[in-house]
């Protein structure tokens, strides 16, 4: 499947061409390699001024790379953190880019209602925009967005403006946006949100693509007993956790977190499973990423030194036992 969003090493300044008085020559954003595919939702997460919103807008084609290539395989449709709706209808607004378009009228209705639908803002197609509260017009934005069958939605901070009680709304239309099969990227300050919408997370710092520091696993928290949680990974194990209540979907474990061994250690640990080594890539500091199968479709990831790597004779095919405590796995 090729990818809707393909970018190669892309630099970008905005203080323009070679020999302005402005650029160091130094790039603002450098990224060597990013692909998004058709369902999947990727999410940039980063401090502020890392380059997450420039990246956005680059791929919607808002900013013009200074040497790179930003590759759609589909219109990309942006929707900015804090978005703009004209003094009219509700409906209206949502309409907008439909009637530009000088679409049917009855076409229009019916886009124009579903996408509001799907949104949760259907009984209020005749309310004022402007009166909206923060979370029903990050929804509007969305809806807007949505009149035009993206492939491709870009999403500045799409929670970051509204009240928690939207904050879930959000979540589960954008996971169903790409359900739907469209491609998702978006940037967030909210590492709950990042870790529930991510399919790829992928951290930013000072224009640069990061390694992930931690494994995303989906499923699903199972039962609680004598104080110990346990939480069914989707098709992979089923691993010990801390206690907890709630309609937590993913497990965070960080890959410091996880020790790599030849045999079953004795330990306190009490997730100890058995994997098969799928990749090796050096990251930082003298440190080697090492990629893991547990399961046909589980995957986790260790930072491990590189004498490590010789000691244990890692390599693609071997065999290894994975070890983490309970209290390393995070919920949410």
């Amino acid at each position: 499947m090729n990818p809707l969003l393909r970018v190669r090493d892309l630099r970008f300044s905005y203080s323009g061409r070679a020999g302005h008085p402005g650029n160091t020559g130094e790039p603002l954003l450098a990224v060597d390699r990013l692909e998004v595919r058709s369902g999947e939702i990727v999410v940039l997460t980063g401090e502020n001024g890392c380059g997450k919103t420039t990246l956005l807008k680059l791929s919607a084609g808002l900013l013009v790379p200074r040497s790179g290539s930003v590759e759609t395989g589909a219109r990309p449709i942006l929707v900015h953190q804090r978005p703009c709706l004209f003094a009219a209808s509700l409906f209206a607004n949502v309409a907008w880019p439909l009637r530009i378009r000088h679409l049917p009228r009855e076409e229009i209705r019916r886009r124009t209602a579903t996408a509001l639908d799907r949104v949760g803002l259907a009984q209020l197609e005749r309310r004022w925009a402007p009166a909206l509260s923060g979370g029903e017009k990050q929804r509007a934005a969305i809806a807007r967005a949505l009149v035009l069958d993206p492939e491709l939605l870009l999403l500045d901070e799409p929670t970051a403006n509204i009240d928690p009680a939207s904050v879930p709304l959000v979540e589960e239309l954008l996971r169903s946006v790409a359900s739907a099969g469209a491609a998702v990227v978006l940037t967030t300050h909210h590492t709950a949100t990042a870790y529930r919408l991510a399919d790829s997370l992928v951290p930013m710092q000072g224009g640069r693509l990061e390694p992930a520091s931690v494994n995303v696993l989906p499923g699903r928290l199972d039962t609680a007993e004598e104080g110990i949680g346990r939480f069914q990974v989707d098709e992979g194990p089923r691993i010990f956790c801390p206690a907890a209540r709630g309609d937590f979907t993913r497990a965070v474990v960080p890959m410091d977190d996880i020790l790599l061994s030849a045999e079953p250690v004795a330990t306190s640990a009490q997730n100890r499973f058995p994997a098969t080594v799928r990749a090796l890539e050096p990251v930082r500091d003298g440190l080697e990423r090492v990629d893991l199968d547990v399961a046909a479709r589980c995957r986790l990831s260790s930072f491990v030194t590189h004498r490590s790597v010789g000691e244990l004779g890692l390599a693609p095919g071997a065999t290894v036992w994975v070890t983490f405590k309970a209290s390393a796995v995070g919920l949410y």
